[in-house]
Protein backbone atom coordinates (compact mmCIF):
# COMPACT_ATOMS: atom_id res chain seq x y z
CA UNK A 1 0.00 0.00 0.00
CA UNK A 2 3.03 2.27 0.04
CA UNK A 3 2.91 2.96 -3.70
CA UNK A 4 -0.16 4.71 -5.03
CA UNK A 5 0.09 5.31 -8.76
CA UNK A 6 -2.69 7.84 -9.18
CA UNK A 7 -3.11 11.44 -8.15
CA UNK A 8 -6.82 10.80 -7.60
CA UNK A 9 -7.85 10.01 -4.03
CA UNK A 10 -10.79 7.87 -5.21
CA UNK A 11 -8.63 5.72 -7.51
CA UNK A 12 -6.10 5.16 -4.74
CA UNK A 13 -8.89 4.35 -2.30
CA UNK A 14 -10.33 1.71 -4.64
CA UNK A 15 -6.89 0.17 -5.19
CA UNK A 16 -6.32 0.03 -1.45
CA UNK A 17 -9.73 -1.56 -0.81
CA UNK A 18 -9.10 -4.18 -3.54
CA UNK A 19 -5.70 -4.97 -2.03
CA UNK A 20 -7.24 -5.38 1.43
CA UNK A 21 -9.98 -7.60 0.02
CA UNK A 22 -7.38 -9.81 -1.70
CA UNK A 23 -5.35 -9.99 1.52
CA UNK A 24 -8.39 -10.92 3.60
CA UNK A 25 -9.52 -13.57 1.08
CA UNK A 26 -6.03 -15.09 1.15
CA UNK A 27 -6.12 -15.20 4.96
CA UNK A 28 -9.58 -16.77 4.83
CA UNK A 29 -8.29 -19.39 2.40
CA UNK A 30 -5.32 -20.15 4.66
CA UNK A 31 -7.48 -20.39 7.79
CA UNK A 32 -10.20 -22.61 6.34
CA UNK A 33 -8.47 -24.71 3.71
CA UNK A 34 -4.80 -25.19 4.52
CA UNK A 35 -3.51 -28.25 6.36
CA UNK A 36 -2.48 -27.48 9.94
CA UNK A 37 1.25 -27.58 9.12
CA UNK A 38 0.92 -24.89 6.42
CA UNK A 39 -1.36 -22.42 8.22
CA UNK A 40 1.62 -20.23 9.16
CA UNK A 41 2.67 -19.57 5.55
CA UNK A 42 3.53 -16.05 4.45
CA UNK A 43 1.22 -14.37 1.91
CA UNK A 44 3.94 -14.37 -0.79
CA UNK A 45 4.48 -18.12 -0.32
CA UNK A 46 0.73 -18.71 -0.69
CA UNK A 47 0.70 -16.68 -3.89
CA UNK A 48 3.58 -18.76 -5.28
CA UNK A 49 2.17 -22.17 -4.34
CA UNK A 50 -1.56 -21.68 -4.92
CA UNK A 51 -2.38 -18.57 -6.95
CA UNK A 52 0.48 -17.94 -9.40
CA UNK A 53 0.32 -21.42 -10.93
CA UNK A 54 0.96 -22.14 -14.59
CA UNK A 55 -1.93 -24.25 -15.82
CA UNK A 56 -4.22 -24.92 -18.72
CA UNK A 57 -7.99 -25.24 -18.83
CA UNK A 58 -8.86 -27.97 -21.34
CA UNK A 59 -12.33 -28.54 -22.73
CA UNK A 60 -13.19 -32.12 -23.61
CA UNK A 61 -16.75 -32.61 -24.79
CA UNK A 62 -18.92 -31.03 -22.09
CA UNK A 63 -16.23 -31.24 -19.42
CA UNK A 64 -13.56 -28.79 -18.37
CA UNK A 65 -10.30 -30.16 -16.99
CA UNK A 66 -7.68 -28.18 -15.08
CA UNK A 67 -4.18 -29.31 -16.13
CA UNK A 68 -1.09 -28.41 -14.11
CA UNK A 69 2.42 -28.69 -15.45
CA UNK A 70 4.00 -32.04 -14.61
CA UNK A 71 7.03 -30.14 -13.27
CA UNK A 72 4.96 -28.11 -10.76
CA UNK A 73 6.71 -28.81 -7.45
CA UNK A 74 3.75 -28.01 -5.14
CA UNK A 75 1.16 -30.03 -7.06
CA UNK A 76 0.15 -32.24 -4.12
CA UNK A 77 -0.34 -29.23 -1.85
CA UNK A 78 -2.33 -27.41 -4.56
CA UNK A 79 -4.74 -30.34 -5.04
CA UNK A 80 -5.19 -30.79 -1.25
CA UNK A 81 -6.13 -27.12 -0.86
CA UNK A 82 -8.49 -27.31 -3.86
CA UNK A 83 -10.15 -30.41 -2.40
CA UNK A 84 -10.66 -28.63 0.95
CA UNK A 85 -12.18 -25.63 -0.85
CA UNK A 86 -14.64 -27.93 -2.60
CA UNK A 87 -15.62 -29.48 0.74
CA UNK A 88 -16.50 -26.11 2.33
CA UNK A 89 -20.13 -25.72 3.28
CA UNK A 90 -21.07 -22.09 2.79
CA UNK A 91 -24.42 -20.71 3.66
Amino acid sequence: LDKMSSHSFQVNEVKMMMSLLAYNLTNWLRTLCFPEAQKGMQIETIRTRVIKVASKLVKSGRSLHFKLSSSFVYQDFFWKVLQRIQQLKLG
